[in-house]
């Protein structure tokens, strides 16, 4: 009889368990249920590629033989949207400004605005870029770019770049700034609860939040253009 009450009493709380947490959790997209990869802060940070360049509009650049410049959106952002990510290009030919819009990255009818980090003519569109969480093959012009540019002062511009250890420690930076504030947006989900018991951001993360969370986002980090 013991025995009976005892297997019983483990049934119902299983039951119980599985109606909590039904409850709390039935409301959320499958996917912030899931196991997902997480965005590999290592892969985006660490190790900045030589050559490469970095800019406080989330934008990375390099310079090219014949003083044209190669402009692509730092990976962390790109892993924040996912690999769904589209891009809204400039039109070869414009000039663009310092701070101006440079790109848009979008997502079922979300986006978020990069800006321009110097002023140049836009000689050649990359539309073959994807939205990898990671820093592609940079040793030929043709990886991971989104612009060729002919820059205007850009003498001026680069020694406000950074560079090395100082562009991997920047990233570090951003990455516990934007985990800090997209953690306070889920902070009542799943996900809010793996990323407070010190779970990494999920690569794609956008793609569950909403609009205002987006636009939260680009007014924190991406509108001063500077």
């Amino acid at each position: 009889m013991v025995m009976v009450l005892v297997v019983l009493t483990f049934v119902v709380f299983v039951l119980l368990d599985h109606f909590v947490f039904s409850k709390r959790y039935g409301d959320q997209p499958a996917m912030t249920r899931a196991v997902s990869p997480v965005l590999a802060l290592p892969a985006v940070a660490a190790r900045v590629p030589a050559g490469i360049f970095l800019q406080p509009t989330f934008t990375w650049s390099r310079l090219g033989g014949a003083g044209e410049v190669y402009v692509g959106v730092h990976p962390m952002l790109t892993g924040l949207v996912g690999e769904a990510c589209e891009f809204e290009f400039r039109t070869a030919g414009e000039r663009v400004g310092k701070g101006e819009s440079l790109v848009r990255l979008t997502l079922g009818g979300r986006h978020l605005t990069v800006r321009s980090p110097l002023a140049g003519r836009v000689d050649h569109v990359n539309r073959n870029v994807t939205g990898e969480a990671r820093w592609r093959d940079l040793e030929e012009n043709d990886g991971g770019w989104l612009y060729r540019i002919q820059p205007e002062r850009v003498a001026e511009e680069v020694p406000r770049w950074f560079s090395g250890e100082q562009a991997a420690e920047w990233t570090r930076r951003q990455y516990a700034q934007v985990r800090s504030y997209l953690h306070d947006a889920v902070m009542g989900g799943h996900l809010g609860t793996v990323m407070a018991d010190g779970g990494e951001l999920p690569i794609g993360i956008l793609g569950d939040l909403d609009t205002g969370v987006w636009a939260g986002l680009e007014d924190r980090f991406l509108a001063r253009g500077e």
